[in-house]
C-alpha cells in the first residue's frame, strides 16, 4: 500500500504547529507563534507568504475563508472573505457569450482576502494586519527561489499569460517560463503590500489600489467600478455543523459547498460502515453524488436564495437520501462547469489552543495582473450558473457558491482535529475521505493523508464519465467498482490531488500531518 514513496512521519509539538504546503509559509507562521503571537496573528503571516511564493494558488486578488475556535470562550466563528460579482455584471452582459468566460477581467469577482485578513485580525488576532505583513513583503521585494514544483505551476499558466503583458512581465521575465532556482521578484506587489501595511485594507477596498484596480479594469474592458470595490464586507457567521459517529463536524456555511461534506457525512452514518475497501469507496462516492445533486438544486448566496441548511443535514435527510444508494450500481454524476485546483490552505493551532482553519485561493485565476499593482485577480465568476433555474445564477452584487472550505473535529465542545486541502471541486471529496478515515477507520492523521484516495472526474472538469483512483487500492478494488458500473480510471500511486494539512489536538501533544502528494508539505510546531 505505500510502495513508490517515501514513509513520512506525523510531526509532534507541546506548544504550537503549523501545517502548509509550503516551508516559506509555516516558517513565518511558526516564527509569530514563537513571539507571543496567537493562532490567527500565525495564520494571516502565513498566508501573506503564501500569497507572494504560490502566487497562483492564491494572491491578492482572490478570497479567503477560515474557521476560528477561540480557546476563551470556546466558541468557533465562520469567515466569508468571499466577493461579489461587480454590479455591471448582469446576465444579459454574459448570455450572448453562450458562457461566462474562464480568463480576462469578465471572469473575475470583487476580491475578498484582504479585507477577510482585517477583519480576522481586529477580531481574533493579537497584532496589527500591518506587522503581520512584514515576511511576506520581504519575499516580493527580495524575491525566493521557485522549486520545481513552483515552476511547474508558473508554466502551466504561461499560454494563458501571454494574452496579458503586465501578467507576462511578472511570471515570465524573459518572455519564457522560468526554471527552478530562479529568484521571483515581485516589487509591484511589495508596494501594493507596503501600502497595506501602511493604510490597512481601506486602501485596497477604497483607496489608492481601489483606484488602480478600476482603472486597470478600465484598459483591460472589465466591469469595475469603484463602488463594488467600496461597498464589499467580509462576512462573520456560525458554522455549520452536524454530527458524525459521535463527533461534530463543523463546515463553513453557505456561500461556501462545505455542505455537501455534511450531507455525504449524514448519508454514510444512516448506512452501515464498511469494511471491504471497495464498498467503502462505492459508498463514499454515492453519498457524494447525492450531496453535490443537492447542493446544485438548493445552494446560492443566502443573500439571494435562503438555503435551508439544517434540513439538508438532518439525520432524518440523510437516511431519505441513504436509501437511493445501491450497493451494487452506480449512478450517474451530476454536470458540473470546469474548474482548476489552485488554492492552498493551512491550519494552525497556537498554545491556547486556539485554532485556525484558513484557505484562500484565486480559483485559477484569470491571467490577469492589474497594472502595475502586482494583484493577480480570481476567475471566481465561473462558478456562478447561467441557468435562469439555478439558485447560483449570475446577477450584480451576487455571491457565487464557493469550493473553498475547511472543517474542524468536535467532542464536548472542544476541537480536536483541525484540517482541509485545497483542490477546487476535489475539496469536499478529498475531506470526505479525510474525515471517513480519521473516524470510521481511527487512523492516525499521517495515515489518514497517505491512505489511499478517489476523485471524481478530470482535473480540470467535473464529468460522470471517471472514478480516478489511486492504483494502491489494488486491483481486486478497481474489478469490483468497474462491477458496479463505475468507470474507473486507476492513476498514480499518489496522483489523486490535493495538499491536505491536519493537526490534531491530543492532550498537551499536538500531532501535525502533511501531504506527500505535491511534493512540498511542511509541519512544523515548537
Amino acid at each position: 500500500m505505500d510502495r513508490g514513496w517515501p514513509a513520512q512521519e506525523a510531526r509532534r509539538a507541546p506548544h504550537g504547529m503549523i501545517a502548509s504546503v509550503n516551508p516559506l509559509a509555516s516558517a513565518a507562521g511558526l516564527r509569530v507563534l514563537r513571539d507571543g503571537g496567537n493562532a490567527m496573528d500565525a495564520a494571516i503571516a502565513a498566508g501573506a507568504v503564501l500569497t507572494v511564493v504560490e502566487p497562483w494558488s492564491g494572491q491578492l486578488g482572490g478570497d479567503a475563508f477560515m474557521l476560528v475556535a477561540s480557546a476563551d470562550s470556546r466558541t468557533v466563528t465562520a469567515i466569508n472573505g468571499s466577493g461579489a460579482a461587480p454590479q455591471d455584471c448582469t446576465i444579459d452582459r454574459y448570455l450572448p457569450l453562450g458562457r461566462i468566460p474562464e480568463y480576462g477581467w469578465l471572469a473575475a469577482s470583487v476580491p475578498g482576502i484582504v479585507d477577510a485578513w482585517q477583519v480576522a485580525a481586529a477580531r481574533f488576532g493579537t497584532r496589527p494586519l500591518g506587522t503581520l505583513l512584514a515576511e511576506a513583503i520581504t519575499y516580493a521585494e527580495a524575491g525566493f527561489p521557485l522549486t520545481a514544483r513552483q515552476a511547474r505551476n508558473n508554466a502551466a499558466m504561461a499560454t494563458i499569460a501571454a494574452e496579458f503583458p503586465d501578467t507576462r512581465a511578472v511570471f515570465f521575465p524573459d518572455g519564457r517560463p522560468p526554471q527552478p532556482g530562479f529568484r521571483l521578484r515581485q516589487p509591484d506587489l511589495a508596494r501594493t503590500l507596503r501600502t497595506i501595511q501602511a493604510e490597512g485594507a481601506a486602501s485596497f477596498y477604497r483607496g489608492s489600489i481601489a483606484r488602480a484596480i478600476v482603472a486597470a479594469s478600465d484598459r483591460g474592458g472589465g466591469l469595475f467600478a469603484k463602488r463594488d470595490l467600496a461597498e464589499h464586507r467580509t462576512e462573520v457567521l456560525e458554522p455549520i455543523q452536524a454530527s458524525y459517529r459521535g463527533w461534530t463536524v463543523l463546515e463553513q456555511p453557505p456561500v461556501s459547498q462545505g455542505l455537501i461534506v455534511l450531507i455525504a457525512l449524514k448519508i454514510l452514518e444512516a448506512l452501515d460502515s464498511a469494511s471491504d475497501p471497495a464498498d467503502r469507496v462505492h459508498l463514499q462516492v454515492e453519498a457524494h453524488k447525492l450531496a453535490l445533486t443537492e447542493r446544485l438544486t438548493h445552494v446560492g448566496d443566502p443573500a439571494f436564495s435562503p438555503t435551508v441548511v439544517d434540513h439538508m443535514i438532518a439525520a432524518e435527510r440523510g437516511r431519505a437520501l441513504a436509501q437511493r444508494i445501491d450497493l451494487h450500481r452506480a449512478v450517474a454524476l451530476p454536470h458540473e462547469p470546469a474548474s482548476h485546483p489552485d488554492t492552498t490552505y493551512l491550519c494552525v493551532v497556537d498554545e491556547a489552543r486556539n485554532v485556525v482553519s484558513y484557505i484562500h485561493s484565486l480559483y485559477a485565476g484569470n491571467g490577469v495582473v492589474a497594472g502595475d499593482t502586482g494583484i493577480l485577480l480570481n476567475n471566481r465568476m465561473g462558478c456562478f450558473s447561467l441557468d435562469p433555474d439555478s439558485p447560483n445564477l449570475l446577477a450584480p452584487g451576487k455571491r457565487p457558491v464557493h469550493t473553498l472550505n475547511s472543517w474542524m473535529l468536535l467532542q464536548n465542545g472542544l476541537p480536536q482535529v483541525v484540517g482541509g486541502t485545497p483542490g477546487s471541486f476535489w475539496q469536499v471529496q478529498t475531506n470526505l475521505q479525510l474525515i471517513s478515515n480519521l473516524v470510521d477507520l481511527g487512523m492516525p492523521v499521517q495515515a489518514a493523508i497517505d491512505a489511499p484516495r478517489w476523485t471524481m472526474g478530470g482535473q480540470t472538469s467535473w464529468s460522470d464519465s471517471s472514478l480516478n483512483v489511486e492504483a494502491r487500492f489494488g486491483e481486486t478494488v478497481v474489478r469490483s467498482l468497474r462491477e458496479r458500473g463505475h468507470t474507473v480510471e486507476p492513476i498514480g500511486d499518489w496522483a489523486a490531488g490535493g495538499a491536505a494539512q491536519v493537526i490534531r489536538i491530543e492532550g498537551e501533544m499536538l500531532t501535525g500531518g502533511g501531504d506527500p502528494r505535491p511534493g512540498t508539505s511542511s509541519v512544523i510546531g515548537y
